[in-house]
């Protein structure tokens, strides 16, 4: 899974927001809003890690253990992808 080019995350007090930028603002319509897990995960997507490396990086912050985490990250991904935000 890979984020597209042309987005941002915005971290604002109380949220967090993907946004386009760049020739995006003109075709892709609003923006996508995360809690602070899924922010975690973009973050370490657009890093270029794997979904498996996110899920390990996601149990060593977050009290979790792996099967979770893996599902965290694979719901996560599948709302970007439908978002239009990631491929």
């Amino acid at each position: 899974m890979k984020i597209k080019e042309g987005f941002v995350l915005r971290k604002m007090p109380g949220m967090n927001l993907v946004m386009p930028v760049g020739e995006n603002i003109k075709t892709y319509k609003g923006s996508v809003m995360l809690n602070d897990t899924g922010a975690f995960i973009y973050e370490k997507l657009s890093e270029g890690k794997s979904m498996e490396e996110t899920a390990r990086a996601l149990t060593l912050e977050y009290d979790v253990d792996m099967e979770k985490a893996m599902q965290g990250v694979e719901m996560t991904c599948a709302d970007l992808i439908e978002a239009g935000v990631a491929q």
